[in-house]
């Protein structure tokens, strides 16, 4: 296979196949960020959260992100490879927490980071979990 060389500002590329080659080119967008992204507090009286969101079409696994600082604050990675559409928590450390999400197709195409959950505060003191 032979790509064509294309400046940096264009959006398209050509893909050139040598003869006789059975090969195929393909494009694929990257998916859409997930929707409906949500968190709750899974009781009142531990410090765990569920993560639930809408599924992605195509979509084979999804990562989640979290924030202690606040909503627009710097993400870490908390899971990978979710392959449902909601995610549970282990304990977590008292203060409060954001979350976003983000889905996979296949390894090669990733989403937008969808956007940020609610705030949810955990406490070291009953109850331990709680939403404004």
């Amino acid at each position: 296979m032979l790509l064509s060389a294309v400046p940096a500002s264009a959006s398209s590329w050509t893909v050139a196949l040598r003869a006789g080659s059975a090969g195929e080119a393909q494009t694929q967008a990257a998916p859409a960020a997930p929707t409906g992204v949500s968190d709750a507090c899974v009781s009142s009286s531990v410090r765990e959260v569920i993560v639930t969101w809408n599924a992605v079409t195509d979509a084979s696994s999804y990562s989640i992100f979290k924030s202690t600082t606040t909503s627009a604050g710097s993400y870490s990675s908390t899971a990978t490879g979710v392959t449902g559409t909601s995610w549970t928590s282990g304990t977590l450390a008292a203060g409060n927490v954001y979350f976003k999400v983000e889905a996979y197709v296949g390894t090669k195409w990733v989403s937008a980071e969808s956007a940020a959950t609610g705030e949810t505060t955990l406490s070291t003191s009953n109850p331990e979990c709680t939403q404004p």
